[in-house]
């Protein structure tokens, strides 16, 4: 009997299903061996893999238990039913009858017999000899399942190395997969931050994600609005099966193994030499053997689990006696003082882990400890355990450094307001007490924040702040370094002031005249603070390449902290990806995202939004804006929790603007309505473009006349600001609509502008204002090669209707076959997205209907009798719907009805 497990869906995992299929068909072996670790989904591509040779072999499935393990050919009793007891004592018996019975049932289907034995490792010594022996016979196909290292299997890999069977090694799933499976889940589109920190989370283990978005929904840390989906923090796995996996293997070790793993679990990472004096040697080397821990080749040799769930769980199940009692054998092996004793840990993770671990442990730690791994915290962006620390310092010289390190953790988890009450509540208090008096570290990170707390709103209340901070600092100006680090600090203030209120050029011309290089070497967040600005006012101001070289300084900065100024990653990131964007420069922007899915675990969280609007803006600018509206969807949904860079009201725009131009039927088509009820603006250049996108999605559903001005209006006041990289948004939106008044301005602003996107523009707009078709395919191929598809067919549909209005219907139709045969180098792009001056001549419905038939088959006789019409007007319509694309014979029909009228069947954002 076929025994068919429940369908399973893969995701991923097309190679492997070649390959295990090829190996299946190889007539020169006999089968195939597929290891991997519990939950990796060998079960479900053995039965894809199964399936998809249904024709040429029948599977008969059998699975191992522990129960069955302690039985003779237990796994096999199934084929042994009429096998009497003395029968069972001979193995070359039960040899003949497994065989006879698979020869009956090859006889009787006519089929080739394809045995697969899941969950392997649970074999008794006499089956696995037995199938060994039907192997070797060659009379059935074999495929094993079972996890790596199962001791029970050792004869079946011997077949395997010497050539008889295929060993497969199923490795984790991809993050793409592993994004495409959450997507299928959870049945609409998913944050890719989101599934990124699932994916590192769960090691990439199918098993292990899908428990995760089940506890994570529970705890509603994985939440939906409007269709789409984010993770709003990280989700743990204690209430779900894992918790009985792990402590199912926690019972299979020794107690000299499990002590090993509970320290680990517990220290994140110790040296071999602190771990080989705390533990088991031998205990270490085996779980090394068997995957589950793992030595890096670091200096000092560093253990750790492999699987951070494993980690989480098995740190929950310690209790806290035990706990203390291993910190202190783990503490013992270090000398007072030495790199990572309680007191001088060697490096940032380190010490947040072994503070928090004493913490745990009900130890009261020295004030200066804490300080300093809540500044620790606060430099890799970890809010949450920066805030731990801080509010446990008691000790009242340090108190007011604490609440600046709180203000801090505020401020980086976009918690302005918050920031700047604490910051205000202390100024007060420090003026009150005459004997206070701030120490320089705390004075700087105090100024900084408040630069960051005031992100929003008018620039008055940042010049207030920076006279308050000049009196504050004014009694510890006696030393010439922090009197000059005090007056840069000042001119940042003044000039994120300047910022706020729009002032760019004035902005840029403070920033310039800064020099970083006279700062104090613990002044790396202020000098990573100037570039940043300067970087972002650069932009703004159309200096793309200048604006370049400043975030990439201060990523350099980043990249050479050790880890101590990751907190700015999101900070630095926005105006490099910004750059980026208007430069251009996409592969590199593409690069930039990529590794930003790097970022510590609890960054993903908290810049999810933000990445997932410029991995969206990459698309859009492209002119991919199904694959843009797909990402920004639930990039918008995240930006409503988290916001740190006051990017959703641009989102928000960005996203109404593609949702109405392709429309898509998705709640997006109403974000542009939302646009002005944020709350905040956001920086002015990017709040100009969002309202800009609102405006040219209004512009696009109207049928009525010309595009209104609101556009030209937008970018003429991004050119009194000085904003050019804003106006050449806002015109080439213009153009999008149907504004071609603004081909002139649009061509004269990218003359001289950096990057391949504005050249793209530049000979775009050229060849419009030239009214010369063949400057417009010229035009079009430029654009190709900037990667600015939309613009392309954009240039293109100006050279069609040229044609179409001077009567060369040939040369017309010539560029629709061109479009049509080159959509997949347009990137999928296609002329339902063109401006309303540009679309082609539509189908009508009845049109539609009749394609429709056509491509089910119907002849010209069957549709005239569907709509009860003469067979002529029938191949009337036919002729007309020929003529409207581009084509002369039937069998071309599909292909250009699909790429040049979508209609809403392509609408979908699940396709």
């Amino acid at each position: 009997m076929t025994i068919w497990g429940q369908s399973r869906q893969l995701f991923g995992r097309e190679r492997e299903l070649a390959e295990v299929a090829g190996r299946l068909l190889d007539p020169g072996l006999r089968g195939v061996v597929l290891l991997g670790d519990e939950g990796i989904g060998k079960s479900s591509l053995a039965e894809q893999a199964a399936e998809s040779l249904s024709s040429i072999m029948l599977p008969y499935y059998v699975c191992g238990s522990p129960v069955l393990s302690r039985m003779p050919y237990g796994i096999l009793s199934t084929y042994l039913g009429r096998a009497t007891a003395a029968e069972m004592e001979s193995p070359l018996t039960v040899l003949r009858t497994v065989r006879t019975h698979f020869q009956r049932l090859t006889e009787t289907n006519g089929l080739q017999t394809l045995l697969v034995v899941d969950n392997a490792q649970y074999l008794d010594e006499a089956s696995a000899h037995l199938l060994t022996q039907l192997a070797m016979s060659g009379e059935l196909r074999l495929m094993v399942i079972s996890r790596a290292r199962a001791p029970r299997i050792h004869e079946l890999l011997s077949l395997a190395r010497d050539g008889l069977l295929a060993r497969i090694d199923l490795g984790p799933l991809s993050h793409e997969a592993v994004h495409e499976f959450c997507v299928s889940v959870l049945g609409g589109p998913v944050l890719q931050a989101s599934t990124t920190l699932l994916n590192r989370i769960s090691g990439g283990n199918p098993l292990y994600v899908k428990e995760l978005l089940g506890r994570a929904q529970r705890q509603q840390r994985l939440v939906e609005a409007n269709g789409a989906w984010f993770l709003r923090g990280r989700p743990d796995c204690l209430d779900t099966s894992l918790v009985d996996l792990v402590k199912s293997m926690l019972g299979s070790r020794t107690p000299a193994e499990r002590n090993v793993l509970e320290t680990l679990a517990l220290a994140e990472r110790l040296p071999r030499s602190v771990l080989s004096a705390v533990a088991d040697d031998e205990a270490v080397r085996s779980l090394v053997i068997d995957g589950i821990v793992e030595i890096l080749p670091d200096r000092d040799e560093s253990a750790h689990l492999v699987q951070l769930l494993h980690e989480e769980i098995i740190r929950s199940l310690v209790p806290a006696a035990r706990s203390a009692e291993i910190r202190a054998r783990v503490l013992g092996c270090y000398a007072p003082g030495s790199p990572g004793s309680s007191m001088n840990p060697g490096d940032i993770s380190t010490l947040l882990r072994q503070t928090e671990w004493a913490l745990d442990c009900g130890d009261r730690l020295p004030g200066e400890h804490l300080l300093a791994a809540s500044r620790a915290a606060n430099g890799i962006g970890d809010a949450a355990r920066a805030q731990r620390f801080a509010a446990a310092i008691t000790a009242v010289p340090f108190r007011a450094a604490a609440e600046v390190e709180l203000a801090v953790a505020h401020a980086k988890q976009g918690s302005y307001g918050q920031a700047r009450d604490r910051l205000d509540a202390l100024g007060k208090r420090m003026s009150a007490d005459k004997a206070a008096v701030w120490d320089r570290l705390t004075l700087h990170r105090a100024m900084f924040v408040s630069a960051l707390s005031r992100t929003s709103g008018p620039g008055e209340g940042l010049t207030a702040l920076t006279d308050k901070w000049k009196t504050a600092s004014a009694p510890a100006e006696d030393d010439p370094g922090v009197a000059e680090q005090v007056r840069v600090s000042m001119e940042v203030l003044n000039a994120s002031a300047l910022i706020l209120d729009g002032e760019y050029e004035q902005a840029c011309t403070l920033l310039a005249a800064l020099d970083t290089g006279g700062l104090l070497p613990d002044a790396a967040e202020l000098a990573v603070l100037i570039h940043g600005l300067y970087a972002e006012v650069l932009t703004a101001c159309g200096d793309v390449e200048p604006a370049l070289q400043q975030a990439a300084a201060a990523a350099t900065m980043l990249d050479t902290g050790g880890g101590e100024l990751q907190g700015y990653a999101g900070f630095v990131f926005v105006r490099q990806a910004q750059a980026m964007l208007h430069g251009g420069r996409f592969g590199q922007l593409e690069q930039l995202l990529a590794r930003m899915h790097s970022v510590p675990q609890h960054q993903l969280t908290l810049l999810g939004g933000s990445l997932g609007v410029f991995e969206a803006a990459l698309e859009i600018h492209r002119g991919r804006l199904h694959d843009g509206l797909r990402k920004l969807r639930p990039a918008v949904e995240a930006l409503r929790e988290n916001d740190p860079e006051l990017l959703l009201p641009y989102a928000l725009g960005l996203a109404g603007y593609a949702a109405t131009v392709v429309a898509d039927g998705t709640p997006a088509a109403g974000f542009v309505a939302q646009v002005p009820t944020v709350g905040y603006t956001g920086p002015r250049h990017l709040w100009l473009t969002a309202q800009a996108y609102a405006a040219a999605a209004e512009a696009s559903q109207s049928t009525e006349g010309p595009p209104s001005g609101r556009l030209a209006a937008l970018a003429a006041e991004a050119r009194a600001g000085g904003l050019h990289s804003t106006e050449k948004d806002i015109l080439e939106l213009c153009l999008a609509v149907g504004d071609l008044t603004q081909v002139g301005r649009l061509a004269e602003l990218t003359a001289d502008f950096d990057g391949a996107e504005a050249q793209a523009l530049h000979a775009y707009a050229v060849a419009v204002a030239s009214g010369n078709p063949d400057r417009m395919v010229a035009a079009a191929e430029d654009a190709i090669r900037a990667q600015k598809y939309l613009v392309a067919v954009e240039s293109i549909g100006h050279a069609i209707r040229f044609y179409g209005n001077h009567g060369n219907l040939r040369r017309q139709r010539a560029l629709i076959q061109q479009l049509r045969r080159r959509r997949e180098e347009l990137a999928g792009v296609t002329v339902s997205y063109l401006s309303p001056s540009l679309h082609l001549v539509r189908l009508t419905r009845r049109e539609h209907e009749i394609v429709d038939l056509l491509l089910s088959g119907a002849t010209t006789k069957d549709i005239a009798a569907h709509f009860t019409l003469s067979q002529r007007t029938v191949e009337g319509h036919v002729y007309r719907i020929y003529v409207k694309l581009g084509i002369s014979r039937r069998a071309d029909l599909e292909s250009a009805y699909r790429a040049l009228e979508p209609g809403h069947r392509s609408s979908s954002l699940v396709r």
